[in-house]
């Protein structure tokens, strides 16, 4: 199991290197973005122009436009942090899994290296995405080290989850069909949202704000106590995915088809 998972992290070096560059490129973009908020054109004096009064829904805007831009420094190195799956696809291309089932390696430690490499992509995201908002948490007026800190903690847990999920679907399937199942997934979920949304603007036009706006203020206080039940269900779904991915792995017999 030790040899698949450092054969894993010598076919992702160049990986690497790019996940280093872009930890450097976060950081960079989080500490500009401070400074212009403080100093620079992103000032809320700058942004609301000439105005004497500053509506709510102008301060909502500016903290819309500062918060996106100020989280897509914390949450980038996550994105990249999920790029420990890419072994899957290495290894399909170099026939790798044939060679794999010569060898005497046990299912659970085949899965057990994959996961260790997936999820330790991802953890070191989430411990340099925490790096990232403390280095910038002192410039930052809008929100707290602590909102950026349970951002970054909602993110990965929902990556993990996802990732669980991903990874038995590249033991089940090869990558292109996995891409074509979850493309579909996606633009499933997009239809259904778009019909719903004509349907109500259609039956409850004139209710349709009240409804967006009271949906959006139940996601608001979901995100903000979800991790009292995120981070289990993440490691549930973790687990779970773990064992199924060992069930596929023996039901295809030694290695990986």
């Amino acid at each position: 199991m030790k040899g698949l998972i450092l054969k894993d992290i010598y076919c992702l070096r160049t990986r690497i290197m790019t996940y280093v560059l872009t930890l450097v490129a976060a950081l960079a973009i989080g500490i500009l973005i401070s400074l212009s908020s403080e100093y620079g054109n992103m000032r809320l004096d700058v942004f609301v122009g000439d105005d004497i009064t500053v509506s709510e829904d102008d301060l909502s805007a500016y903290k819309i436009m500062l918060g996106g831009a100020t989280f897509l420094a914390i949450l980038l190195p996550l994105g990249v942090g999920f790029d420990g799956i890419m072994t899957f696809h290495m290894d399909e291309k170099a026939n790798f899994n044939d060679v794999l089932r010569t060898m005497p390696v046990k299912p659970v430690e085949i899965v057990l290296a994959r996961f260790s490499t997936a999820y330790g992509f991802l953890l070191t995201g989430y411990v340099s995405s925490i790096l990232i908002a403390l280095l910038i948490s002192p410039v930052v007026e809008v929100f707290t080290l602590g909102e950026m800190i349970h951002a970054g903690t909602v993110m990965t847990c929902a990556l993990a989850a996802g990732l669980g999920v991903t990874c038995c679907a590249l033991f089940m399937w090869n990558k292109k069909t996995c891409e074509r199942i979850f493309i579909g997934i996606i633009l499933g979920i997009y239809a259904v949202f778009a019909i719903g949304i004509i349907a109500l603007d259609k039956r409850y036009g004139d209710q349709l704000d009240a409804i967006m706006n009271t949906f959006m203020d139940k996601v608001k206080i979901l995100f903000e106590n979800c991790l009292t039940w995120l981070v289990p269900v993440a490691l549930l779904m973790t687990v779970v995915c773990f064992f199924v991915s060992v069930l596929i792995v023996k039901r295809k017999g030694r290695g990986v088809r």
